[in-house]
């Protein structure tokens, strides 16, 4: 009997045609997205009026359940990218409908893809955080981000902003977001998170002296 041989299907591709001309086709579904959006601009951002698990689909903030899938555009905005791409197929082409862009926007597999020239390349596994705490307990998750914030939901977010804590010269926790580089852990509670593992693990060290818990924090 004849063996069948069947090949992986073909990845699927956006590719979106704009007014003046301009194509913008990359390998990776989510950055052709972002692309377009950057290319849209904030003013054109800011009308875009359209939800994704029951939130805005572009927020200026970043969503605790779906920190893992927001993505920054520009100008402080973020992009949920928790969808596959026929979803986002679907939403540039709501966008486009909304917002009358002219814009000709395919899904297909055989487009001439580019590279992503602003995406870095990771040569390296990326970094892991591990905090022991003093009753044994061990916190380490598969980002650096959740470790951190799963440390600082265990101290306590309303403890740490009554310490009054700043990091860089701001505070390092707020009521609203006011800085590029925090993340929302409650309600009405942001934190500055540091990009690097290094300054979150020097961040962590401090708000462990000042509640006094002597923390093992390792960085893998």
């Amino acid at each position: 009997m004849e063996e069948v041989k069947r090949g992986r299907a073909k990845r699927k591709l956006l590719r979106v045609m704009f007014p003046d001309g301009k194509s913008i086709c990359y390998k990776n579904v989510t950055d052709t997205m972002i692309a377009t959006l950057q290319e849209l601009g904030t003013e054109v951002i800011s009308d875009i009026r359209l939800d994704l698990c029951h939130l805005p689909l572009l927020s200026k903030e970043v969503y605790p359940k779906y920190k893992d899938w927001m993505k920054p555009v520009c100008d402080g905005w973020y992009l949920n990218t928790q969808s596959n791409s026929e979803g986002k197929f679907l939403q540039l082409t709501a966008i486009n409908n909304q917002l009358s862009l002219g814009l000709n926007i395919e899904l297909g597999t055989d487009f001439e893809a580019q590279e992503n020239p602003n995406k870095e390349r990771r040569t390296r596994v990326k970094d892991k955080l591990l905090v022991k705490f003093p009753d044994g307990r061990y916190f380490a998750n598969n980002s650096t981000l959740d470790t951190f914030l799963e440390v600082v939901w265990e101290i306590g977010i309303d403890e740490i902003k009554r310490k009054e804590l700043s990091w860089g010269g701001n505070p390092l926790v707020t009521s609203t977001k006011m800085f590029n580089n925090q993340v929302q852990v409650d309600s009405q509670r942001w934190i500055i998170v540091p990009n690097t593992t290094r300054d979150k693990v020097k961040l962590l060290r401090v708000i462990g002296a000042m509640f006094h818990i002597k923390m093992e924090i390792t960085s893998i």
